[in-house]
């Protein structure tokens, strides 16, 4: 060390020398001060050098993997996992148990045939006519909806059309009403009394007993222009004694009314020549055709409408199906209580049950995500998936989703991703469906179009105003744009077309 630039210390100051030689000497201030900076370089160097990671768990890995998953592609991932994981199960499907006709079918088969007094082999003996009518056997491109539309059209007032429209949408193969008067009108704007008047008209359709919400109903619209005494006979029969006539009470009837019982009987030949189904006319229509085309793809999701509300039902492999293996998890639970268990065995043991484990509840959470994004669905877009027309799709963003489940918006991405949705009148639409703005406009252009007068086709101008009437404003350059999109003529020249 260079003793020139030391500088001279006070007396109070302890010198120490290193060594035997006197001009290495240091104070005890420079030691103190040599060995504090040198443990802080220390320290700043231990803080650079650490390093800061995440890393992810495998469990949320699994479960991200297993909800992006259709329903194809996650059967072939649990029987992938089954052959390579010897702790997870898969349970046997119990068989449904037998009914009292398939064990009488078998024991006693002439226990079910009926007798020559038996009411429905009675109706189902060939009449005396036995041509059949020529409206059974021929086939019509005409649905059931467009058959009621048209009707409408002639007597439904301008400020009734929407909801007139939604009530027809609602109608099932059947001719009956699926919803709600009072959600028919929730769902388009429109007043109560409004929505009854529309279904008033829909009932005043042909067929007749269409528009009804049960069989009752039905019958006593097919009955509602009643003339012959027979005929009111039978609607009220209908209306307060139809358990005494499906009891086939002729007497009790005949005593209440005070008429003799062949009035009574030709009251229940009056019931007889309804219809229970109206709507059975049109099962052969595109309507149908369209819904059996679209079932070629596979739904993940369906939803369906009951007299007790909405249903969801995920499509899929069931969680509950799956399981730990019982020998696997009774040594896991052994291992865990022994002081100085095997750890060879212990670690195989347990990264194969929790690995079952793990997959049961990815399996699981897909099924939860995936129905309450279903429940979701019927509370948001009910119109849409009751009737199918995109007229009635409210704009809706996977965001918004993932806001009101409390989830992240990756998850609802994940969930939805290459999945279909099978809506309450059969048809099957993607996810997509739900969350682009534009294909709704597209939608209700195409529908305008196939309905427009080929006389007289609707410009574009025409169209918005159109659309605009609907509660959806475009520009005609829109109408333009997506029209050329879906490979539709100008109104011109569909006019020479």
């Amino acid at each position: 060390m260079n003793t020139d630039k030391l500088r001279p210390f006070p007396a109070n100051h302890t010198v120490h020398c290193l060594g035997n030689k006197p001009d290495t000497c240091l104070s005890r201030r420079e030691i103190l001060l040599g060995g504090f900076c040198m443990a802080s370089t220390q320290g700043f160097s231990q803080r650079f050098e650490t390093k800061l990671g995440l890393k992810v768990d495998p469990r949320v890995v699994l479960t991200s993997r297993i909800l992006q998953l259709g329903q194809q592609e996650l059967e072939q991932a649990i029987e992938t996992e089954l052959n390579e994981n010897p702790a997870l199960d898969r349970l046997q499907e119990e068989q449904e148990p037998l009914d009292e006709d398939t064990i009488l079918r078998s024991l006693a088969p002439q226990e079910l045939r009926p007798s020559s007094e038996d009411f429905e082999f009675q109706r189902s003996l060939p009449q005396d006519d036995s041509s059949p009518d020529w409206i059974d056997l021929a086939s019509t491109t005409t649905t059931l909806w467009d058959h009621l539309r048209g009707q409408l059209a002639a007597v439904l007032p301008n400020h009734l059309t929407q909801v007139g429209l939604y009530l027809v949408e609602c109608i099932n193969e059947k001719g009956y009403l699926t919803v709600a008067v009072e959600e028919a009108a929730l769902a388009t704007g429109a007043s109560l009394e409004d929505a009854e008047n529309a279904l008033i008209l829909l009932q005043e359709c042909e067929p007749a007993g269409v528009g009804a919400s049960n069989l009752q109903e039905c019958l006593l619209l097919q009955l509602s222009g009643a003339k012959t005494i027979e005929q009111k006979l039978a609607r009220v029969i209908i209306k307060s004694h139809l358990d005494d006539f499906l009891a086939r009470k002729t007497q009790r009837i005949s005593r209440r009314f005070k008429v003799i019982p062949k009035v009574v009987e030709a009251a229940f030949a009056e019931i007889l020549n309804l219809s229970p189904f109206p709507g059975e006319a049109f099962v052969f229509g595109s309507h149908n055709a369209s819904a059996s085309r679209a079932s070629s793809v596979q739904a993940d999701l369906i939803l369906t409408r009951t007299e007790g509300g909405w249903t969801v039902e995920v499509r899929g492999a069931d969680p509950t199906s799956l399981s730990v293996n019982r020998e696997y998890n009774r040594r896991y639970k052994e291992l865990s209580q022994m002081e100085r268990a095997p750890q060879d065995e212990k670690r195989h043991i347990s990264a194969y049950v929790d690995r079952a484990k793990t997959f049961i509840s990815s399996v699981e959470q897909r099924r939860k995500t995936l129905t309450a994004i279903g429940e979701y669905l019927t509370q948001s877009q009910s119109g849409f998936i009751s009737t199918g027309s995109y007229r009635f799709l409210q704009p809706l963003t996977r965001a918004k989703i993932a806001t009101e489940l409390g989830i992240h918006e990756s998850t609802v991405s994940r969930a939805t991703m290459d999945k279909f949705v099978q809506i309450a009148n059969g048809e099957i639409v993607s996810f997509d469906v739900f969350f682009k703005p534009a294909l709704r406009v597209q939608k209700m252009i195409e529908e305008i179009l196939a309905t427009e007068n080929p006389g007289n086709p609707l410009s574009d101008d025409r169209i918005a105003q159109m659309l605009s009437d609907r509660g959806v404003d475009v520009a005609r350059r829109t109408v333009n744009k997506y029209r050329d999109r879906n490979k539709q003529l100008s109104s011109r020249k569909r006019r020479s077309a």
